[in-house]
């Protein structure tokens, strides 16, 4: 691709939302209610459905692993015809997956709300008349309006936490720009009270057996890929990992059909196990295999554009988006096994729920972002206090932790980010899935076996399940002081102390 053309992929399939329109060339334009326009870059999908009262729009795509054959209007319409108020409309979009964004308004209200991982992202911000402005990342909402970045953001920047490491972003529901936010998955946006509010969860946590959870869950992986895989071609960044496997296994039926490759990033080799093992498994299937080597590409011209495209992240990534460019076929969608964090006990990893999470203990196990600054401090303050009453319906905490703040900011922005060179999406972005696995005893979830998520490949494709995971990693072991009772006696000592 010569270079010239990369300004073509500023801002692609990026979203802007407000009483203008965006007035970048070439972007569609839809109205809204309010009097307010959405704009969409020329790749991004909108469908717009009313019915029972609702005016709906989605921005990206939707699929129903039940109905593999449903398109986008098809569900929306029926996900309005099942509701008669906005709560009802919300939960009705529980057994889906994709990567979307909805506006729905009725005679009540208007809000926006955004797929389970938070995937499709949304930034808002409210002008001095109340009026909502809405984008897919910071950084339209700054050429808009003019934003500087906080005093604080600049303080959290300059902490040695981010300096030092390479992938980093900003926690909570903050952005660099005090005026901007980011609406967090399981949360709305009310269009017209400018509330942002909680509506997940709203019923007690279901407890499963392995065998009927991994069973639910397998299922929905493969109803949500045999649904993608009747509306686009498809590609698949295959690793030696857990994850990448597990959905791997969900397209067994149309496996040839996929464009499998891996990247060889940083430090990787042909004899790493990321590439290693993804051969031996598609040598093994007779499955075409593509490895590219994204360590050769660095056009500057690229990376201006890249680092122009989202605000908010701190990533060494251009290269590999310059590669996926470069190499993936034009119109492909890549799937991948980002996101799955939020099921494998990731703050508490070896199956162990601490005997105290307080904010204290949040913060130390986010110092990695930004110490303990007080962009940090503040934002983690202001998560906890809205997340707390997830645990009356028998979630936890650190769970949701992982949810919200690691993966609805980071890996949704790297969503955003990869936009600039072919969408992709998640099919572990279910909440019905999560709520299945979630119901699972955590010691099948947890570290080193993660034995449910290899059940499930079990299930689906059993061939794939006999090649190792990740055999050079050194797993951890759960020590003898790992017992809850050492957990106990630790906090007795700390309270004494204090």
């Amino acid at each position: 691709m010569a270079s010239e053309n990369y300004e073509d992929l500023l801002y692609r399939k990026q979203l802007f939302y407000g009483l203008e329109k965006a007035g970048y060339e070439g972007w569609n334009t839809f109205a809204m209610p309010g009097e307010n326009w959405l704009s969409a870059h020329p790749a991004l999908n909108v469908v717009q459905v009313s019915a029972n009262g609702f005016q709906v729009t989605l921005v990206g795509f939707i699929l129903d692993p039940e109905n593999p054959l449903y398109d986008d209007q098809t569900i929306l319409a029926n996900i309005c015809r099942s509701a008669h108020s906005m709560d009802q409309l919300t939960e009705a979009t529980e057994p889906f997956g994709g990567r979307w964004a909805i506006f729905a308004a009725n005679s009540e209200t208007s809000i926006v709300f955004n797929d389970p991982a938070g995937t499709r992202t949304v930034f808002h911000h409210f002008d001095n008349s109340g009026n909502a402005w809405l984008a897919s990342q910071p950084g339209l909402l700054v050429e808009k309006f003019g934003f500087e970045e906080s005093t604080e953001s600049k303080e959290f920047r300059s902490s040695p936490e981010f300096q030092k490491r390479t992938e980093i972003w900003w926690p909570g529901d903050v952005t660099p720009f005090s005026e901007v936010r980011q609406l967090l998955p399981n949360h709305l946006l009310n269009l017209r009270t400018r509330e942002v509010k909680r509506f997940w969860p709203n019923k007690p946590l279901v407890k499963i057996s392995l065998e009927d959870g991994t069973r639910k869950a397998a299922e929905i992986l493969k109803g949500v890929l045999a649904a993608a895989h009747e509306r686009f071609p498809l590609a698949m960044s295959l690793s030696s990992g857990l994850d990448s496997r597990t959905v791997f296994s969900a397209c067994k039926n149309f496996a040839r059909d996929v464009f499998v490759f891996s990247l060889k990033y940083r430090n990787l080799t042909d004899e790493s196990d990321d590439i290693r093992v993804p051969r031996e498994i598609t040598q093994a299937l007779k499955l075409d295999h593509h490895v590219f080597d994204s360590t050769q590409y660095h056009d500057e011209n690229f990376k201006k554009v890249f680092d122009r495209n989202v605000l908010g992240l701190k990533t060494d990534w251009a290269n590999i988006a310059e590669c996926r460019e470069a190499n993936l076929p034009a119109d492909v969608v890549v799937f991948k096994g980002t996101i799955s964090e939020i099921m494998r006990c990731r703050y508490w990893s070896l199956g162990i729920y601490p005997r105290k999470v307080d904010l204290d203990y949040i913060i130390n196990l986010m110092a990695y972002v930004g110490g303990r600054t007080p962009l940090v401090v503040d934002s983690l303050r202001k998560w906890m206090q809205d997340a707390l009453p997830v645990e009356a319906y028998g979630y936890k905490l650190l769970d949701f932790l992982s949810w919200e703040i690691e993966v609805g900011k980071w890996y949704s922005l790297g969503h955003t980010v990869f936009d600039i060179a072919r969408e992709d999406f998640t099919p572990f972005n279910n909440r019905r899935f999560y709520n299945t696995m979630l119901g699972i005893d955590p010691k099948y979830r947890s570290y080193p076996m993660h034995i449910a998520q290899r059940k499930i490949v079990e299930l689906l494709w059993p061939e794939l399940a006999k090649f190792p995971y990740t055999p050079s990693r050194v797993l951890p072991k759960r020590k003898f002081t790992d017992a809850p009772v050492f957990d106990l006696l630790r906090s007795i000592k700390k309270a004494i102390r204090n």
